[in-house]
């Protein structure tokens, strides 16, 4: 498995938009979201998607 790969599976606008929404429920209004939040959710979701496929069983086609 290559690690230098170097694809962007999020949308920064959304990632964004979704993180100020959650936020805004919260006493202080948030109204930035710094870069390492990025980072934070991409690797979070390589990885989530890294686990999941890896539980799949071994055939099949499609990953449910």
């Amino acid at each position: 498995m290559s690690t230098g790969i170097k694809t962007r599976l999020i949308s920064r606008k959304h990632v964004k938009d979704f993180a100020l929404s959650v936020a805004s429920h919260r006493t202080y209004q948030f109204t930035r979201v710094g870069g390492e939040f990025f980072l934070k959710a991409e690797a979070n979701l390589k990885e989530f998607i890294r686990a999941y496929v890896g539980r799949l069983p071994s055939k099949g086609k499609t990953i449910l």
